[in-house]
């Protein structure tokens, strides 16, 4: 079932309505190739995209914003404008903070935490970990995977946060990318072929 999901999430992007004077524009939603131990996924936005992996056979799409990682592991996939940071200098912070504000408006107490224990050396992206409580002290936790593009960020959103999920963030850190060119039908057929030659 989930490799037909990724096959149509695929055809979706690829399938092209001859249009008088009109450009093919890239796909809204994010799409999904499926590889031999996982998914290859790219999300666009303007003239660029993000590309990551996603590793695991028990990986399962819900849709093409939601992925059950594991068990009891999902992932949100988004992309918040910069309009919406307010803030043109360091995106990565802004946003994180724009999160982190969110929270506080909707929870009796937040704890944030950077993760650059899950970044290494890379600069083009940040991980924030969020812990957010409830009046009955009930907790949610997720670690946000930041991604600077030039608009804005892109951003995976991973919950929970736990000590036995770091891995699996690392492997999504490593695999998380911009890639500055449009993601047209040419772009999505060259991943595929890329898919296929994985499997």
């Amino acid at each position: 079932m989930s490799e037909r999901l990724g096959q149509l999430l695929l055809l979706g992007a690829l399938i092209l309505l001859p249009v008088k004077g009109v450009q093919a524009e890239s796909p809204k939603d994010p799409i999904y190739v499926k590889i031999s131990n996982g998914w290859n996924a790219a999300y666009a936005h303007g003239n660029e995209y993000a590309e990551f992996r996603v590793i695991g056979n028990g990986a399962k799409l819900q849709d093409p914003y939601h992925i059950l990682l594991q068990k009891n592991v999902g992932m949100m996939v988004s992309f918040v404008d910069k309009k919406e940071l307010q803030s043109d200098r360091d995106l990565l912070s802004a946003h994180a903070q724009w999160e982190i504000d969110y929270w506080h408006q909707h929870a009796s107490k937040v704890e944030s935490n950077n993760r650059e224990d899950l970044t290494g050396t890379r600069k083009d992206l940040k991980v924030t970990e969020i812990r957010v409580y409830d009046d009955k002290g009930a907790q949610m936790s997720s670690y946000l995977i930041g991604l600077a593009a030039k608009d804005g960020v892109f951003v995976l959103s991973v919950s929970p946060a736990k000590k036995d999920v770091d891995p699996l963030v690392k492997e999504l850190v490593c695999s998380f990318k911009l890639v500055p060119r449009n993601l047209d039908a040419e772009e999505a057929k060259r991943l595929s072929s890329e898919a296929k030659a994985q499997r």
